[in-house]
């Protein structure tokens, strides 16, 4: 996909998180490696062949689905059915995480994984961030973006207290992929004292509509 957007639009991006649900109870996922992962490097497989093209953009998912296809391809109900969305409450890697798809036009155009990720040490949240980005760059090559951006650029903080100062929203983590059709966001940031991981999946018409929504924001004044 054609670069559209550098840092800022990662960050606004966060903004787009997928609703949660508290009423329902996650279910139990066994997936051995970080979510995404072992569907991308299936799909990586297909792409080395002559021709071919990945199965899926998302999970089970291509861009274009209908709610209904996409509802087909998830193995359990959703915990939250809108509109224009649909959430699923699940367990991935001891964490819990809210899966979610975005439609237009009963189109999927934007989906993602949203984790509430609680270690034992806020320094580890930073851990599960890198560990992601590793696994994602295995898959998908060096990100265009890869960057660390402080809430005060004078400030000085020491490694060892990076976990908390990005929980505290002071410290944002972001990496960027740029696939043939999709996206790919990687961030960690704080809010409300907690940190909050996310990796977003955007379609070109998800992107061009984020950004139309983003110019619609700032002509209002938002």
């Amino acid at each position: 996909m054609q670069n559209y957007i550098k840092l800022l639009a990662v960050i606004i991006i966060t903004f787009f998180i997928y609703s949660c649900s508290n009423d329902q109870s996650p279910t139990e996922d066994n997936d051995a490696l970080p979510p995404q992962i072992e569907e991308a490097k299936n799909d990586m497989a297909a792409t080395n062949e002559p021709n071919s093209a990945p199965k899926y953009d998302f999970r089970g998912a291509k861009w274009g689905m209908s709610m209904e296809e996409v509802m087909e391809s998830e193995k359990d109900e959703p915990s939250i059915k809108s509109e224009n969305s649909l959430d699923y409450s699940t367990f991935m890697m001891g964490m819990q995480t809210q899966i979610g798809y975005t439609f237009k036009d009963n189109k999927l155009i934007r989906a993602g994984f949203f984790f509430l990720i609680k270690p034992e040490t806020q320094n580890e949240y930073v851990d599960n961030y890198l560990k992601n980005k590793e696994e994602l760059t295995k898959v998908n090559g060096k990100p265009v973006i890869d960057t660390v951006q402080q809430k005060d650029p004078s400030k000085t903080i020491d490694q060892a207290n990076m976990g908390q100062a990005t929980c505290n929203g002071e410290v944002i983590h972001a990496a960027q992929w740029d696939l043939p059709a999709t996206d790919i966001q990687l961030v960690l940031r704080g809010e409300n004292s907690e940190c909050i991981l996310t990796i977003l999946y955007i379609s070109e018409e998800g992107m061009r509509q984020m950004l139309s929504d983003r110019t619609k924001n700032q002509k209002q004044g938002l």
